[in-house]
């Protein structure tokens, strides 16, 4: 195995001192696939770190094919931006841009990103699918290139720059998982419905199949362009050559702000069942226990709960719980009701109340503080869901 660690510069502070990115490439002892795993583009979605240091453990004592880039604290900027006790690290604070939403979509830059030429170009009938592969990865690094040049004459906001280095180091992947948390939530991952059949080799107990559409995520920014050359290759009646076999997943590991030794040895595990499922670990790979049965549902099934009223929330389902229609989701305290007029006996019981939930459905997130304003969330659970396993 070979280790390198690489760093790339993504900000220069005031007082001269530059923010890196510091990346950890283990390359294996046979040709694979390249992987791109990365945490804490959210700088409060820490857990993937401890899951990171696991895999390449792991990976330091066994032999496996390919190589793989690791980019544990993927945002310095955000890792670093502490209000209290608390990592503000979700959105940008000088833009108010979600950090996970700076990603390009490459169908934006018409005059650069041109599939059905670049097929076109070559020819194409003379190719077989693994160069037509290798030769896309090198056009999506080069597309993306002469966006950052497009982009830059005026400067690059930091949010861009940071998002543009990611996919850029993404861009030569065959595999990508990018790791988050969840505010207060179970395991769960998204996956774009082009490889829906393949996500049951990745063993978390929920998935959200998402549509192939670019929403400024790191997975669609990666999935969508594989997506458009099998769509072109389809047009053009040459889908015997799609060599589309790339995958982009996002990897929820529970809670925000919280690192679980223990859980992430259990992460790690699902994600070496996933390597050993594509011929990625040389030797055959054995979790400690089977893993919980996987159930999916789809994006437009995952329901957000919003607070009618502003108060003191106490949440009564967990997350990865199943939910039953009338049951309470949650019970809320506000002093408002009270008034002098009126005798305490009768106006006490306006002071609170509860929210039921509407379907059957498995929680997956609920909000971390009881501290809530109307309007805000309280809940996202999914409704309808299927077992894969």
């Amino acid at each position: 195995m070979k280790f390198e660690r690489l760093q790339y510069p993504i900000k220069t502070l005031p007082n001269g001192d530059s923010l890196n990115l510091n990346a950890f490439r283990l390359t294996g002892s046979a040709s694979g696939p390249h992987i791109h795993i990365q945490s804490s583009v959210h700088g409060a979605e820490v857990q993937g770190n401890a899951v990171i240091l696991e895999l390449m453990d792991y990976l330091s004592k066994n032999e496996f094919r390919g190589s793989i880039t690791f980019i544990p604290t993927a945002n310095p900027m955000a890792i670093n931006n502490k209000s209290g006790t608390f990592t503000q690290g979700r959105f940008n604070p000088h833009s108010g841009n979600n950090w996970n939403r700076n990603y390009q979509n490459l169908e934006d830059h018409t005059d650069i990103f041109q599939p059905k030429s670049w097929i076109e170009s070559l020819k194409v009938l003379e190719e077989d699918k693994n160069s037509i592969k290798k030769k896309y990865k090198e056009y999506l690094k080069e597309c993306l290139n002469k966006i950052k040049e497009k982009l830059s004459p005026t400067g690059l906001s930091e949010d861009i720059k940071l998002n543009l280095t990611l996919q850029l180091l993404a861009s030569g992947a065959d595999i990508v998982l990018d790791l988050h948390t969840g505010p207060k939530a179970a395991r769960y991952l998204y996956a774009g419905e082009y490889c829906e059949e393949k996500v049951k080799d990745l063993p978390f107990p929920f998935t959200i199949i998402i549509p192939n559409e670019f929403a400024g995520a790191m997975d669609e920014a990666t999935f969508m362009p594989w997506v458009h050359l099998s769509r072109t290759l389809k047009s053009l009646g040459l889908e015997n050559l799609d060599p589309n076999q790339f995958e982009s997943y996002t990897l929820e590991l529970g809670s925000e702000e919280i690192i679980d030794s223990s859980l992430a040895l259990r992460d790690t595990e699902r994600i070496l069942s996933f390597f050993s499922q594509r011929g990625i670990l040389r030797g055959k790979f054995h979790p400690t226990s089977s893993f919980e049965p996987q159930r999916a549902g789809k994006l437009s099934d995952y329901k957000t709960y919003y607070a009618p009223i502003g108060g003191l929330y106490e949440f009564s389902l967990k997350p990865g719980e199943l939910g039953h229609k009338g049951q309470t989701l949650c019970k809320y305290i506000n002093f408002s009701p009270l008034k002098e007029s009126e005798g305490l006996q009768e106006a006490l019981p306006r002071c609170s109340g509860e929210i039921k939930i509407l379907e059957n459905a498995y929680v997956i997130n609920h909000n971390p503080s009881a501290v809530i304003s109307e309007g805000q969330t309280i809940y996202q659970v999914l409704e309808k869901t299927w077992l894969l396993n």
